[in-house]
């Protein structure tokens, strides 16, 4: 199976975000699949579809920051000083059947990626996908996702019992999906070290000590998926077409007050 390979630049929000809907309007309309990996040029708060604006006001620390809105679910994000992708696959395709194999699929891959980057001395058999959790009140959820507990979540299990006794294990990947006329779109992010605008959220080189290569883990990532599901990536880049209607996208939603605060 093809599927298109798309690693860019640090972007604004509003950028970012709109590529990964233009690129979802184009599983339906031509039956493409992609998968992205991009960062983010200035600390960006990214609110949940469903989360108040007036939440942001709960954290301090990222107030200042840009604020985009998602077209996923789930709790705010602060991106900095991470690596996000986002996997967008046509109706019909195999991959995107069930949403929850599709999150284990992914997520096991980063972590085999991870390890095999760091297989000296690196985080190892320590990370791992949370298993099932017990329901809990939307309203009593923390505002940022990476302080929420969801099946699927890749964490990193302290081996220092002391530690864990404090803090078991912390989340270090997290992803969302939307479903769109058949096709879907799954983004998540993988937290690589802490920013000022979160400290409360470690990434994975602050609890392991080993700050992972980015062009590494994104060939390792692929190689993982290609071995799983056989699939092929095509290096490619944004179509002329899809810039358009990105730009589009990002004008008329993502760069408004009339969407970033319409909760």
């Amino acid at each position: 199976m093809d599927i298109r390979l798309i690693i860019d630049p640090p972007q604004e929000g509003a950028w970012n975000m709109a590529v990964d809907e233009a690129l979802l309007l184009d599983a339906v309309d031509n039956g493409n699949s992609t998968f992205r990996f991009y960062e983010w040029n200035e600390p960006t708060l990214s609110l949940g579809y469903f989360q108040p604006y007036a939440d942001r006001n709960q954290h301090a620390a990222s107030r200042n920051c840009a604020a985009v809105r998602r077209q996923s679910g789930g709790g705010a994000i602060l991106h900095d000083r991470e690596l996000t992708y986002s996997l967008v696959l046509p109706p019909g395709h195999p991959l995107g059947r069930n949403t929850a194999q599709l999150y284990d699929a992914v997520h096991k891959a980063f972590i085999a990626a991870i390890n095999r980057c760091e297989s000296h001395g690196g985080p190892g058999s320590n990370l791992r996908c949370r298993g099932c959790q017990a329901e809990s009140n939307a309203a009593d959820e923390p505002f940022l996702c990476f302080q929420r507990k969801s099946p699927g979540d890749v964490i990193l299990v302290s081996p220092d019992i002391t530690i864990a006794a404090r803090e078991p294990s912390r989340k270090v990947l997290g992803s969302a999906q939307r479903r769109h006329r058949g096709a879907i779109l799954q983004h998540g992010s993988l937290l690589l070290q802490t920013s000022s605008s979160a400290p409360e959220l470690p990434g994975l080189g602050d609890l392991t000590s080993h700050l992972l290569n980015v062009p590494q883990l994104v060939s390792a990532v692929c190689a993982e998926l290609t071995t799983a599901f056989s699939l092929r990536f095509l290096p490619s880049q944004l179509s002329v077409e899809l810039q358009s209607k990105a730009a589009e996208i990002a004008n008329t939603r993502y760069r408004t007050p009339s969407w970033t605060n319409r909760r």
